[in-house]
């Protein structure tokens, strides 16, 4: 029997190929070394490609440890959706969140600390604050609106939902990756704590 040959990739899918490889060769070289100590010559080795690739898909480092970020938030994300969109009352959908998080970091611990290293550098790019600034803005919009949500339910007490939410976040993104003994029930009892409603039901 004559098997069939293996379809070519086009053009683009072979970019797109390409870009991915350095996305996760970055990933991995920034979660075990940190972005500082990662020289684009690296990425490219440890993905089987010449600088040339790198350059040839990225302008620098920045837009590769960005590219790092979206293509972690991009996995995570849908998963984070679901929780939020799942039934129940807004404390319910938070814990929701917060387990779904730690289990993400758990199951994928190279990802997870890819992200915290690319995002700690992006912070302290003058070039890339801006941006960075946006996408911090867009990942916190999703909790204040559970939080407003839950708030106008009257399953949350009265608070700042941008504060709560920043909050919940640098818990999310810096202590659960770096930690990987945290309990999830214990970071779930405390902002669950700081958020119900008194007269809400347990």
């Amino acid at each position: 029997m004559i098997e069939s040959p293996t379809p070519r990739l086009t053009r683009r899918e072979s970019q797109e190929l390409t870009r991915r490889r350095l996305i996760e060769s970055a990933a991995t070289l920034f979660a075990d070394h940190g972005v500082r100590a990662t020289s684009l010559i690296a990425v490219a080795e440890n993905a089987g490609f010449s600088r040339g690739a790198v350059h040839g898909n990225f302008s620098d480092k920045d837009e590769l440890a960005a590219a790092v970020v979206q293509f972690v938030v991009e996995d995570l994300g849908p998963e984070l959706g679901r929780a939020l969109s799942s039934p129940g009352s807004a404390n319910d959908r938070l814990a929701a969140y917060i387990s779904t998080h730690i289990d993400y970091c758990r199951r994928e611990p190279t990802r997870a600390a890819a992200i915290i290293a690319a995002v700690g550098y992006l912070s302290r790019s003058a070039a890339a604050a801006p941006s960075y600034g946006e996408r911090s803005a867009d990942s916190v919009a999703d909790l204040v609106a559970l939080f407003e949500d839950g708030q106008r339910r009257g399953e949350m007490r009265d608070f700042d939902p941008i504060t709560m939410a920043l909050s919940l976040r640098s818990v999310l993104d810096t202590a659960v990756p770096t930690h990987s003994s945290i309990e999830a029930n214990e970071i779930i009892a405390l902002f669950d704590h700081a958020t119900r409603a008194e007269e809400a039901p347990q």
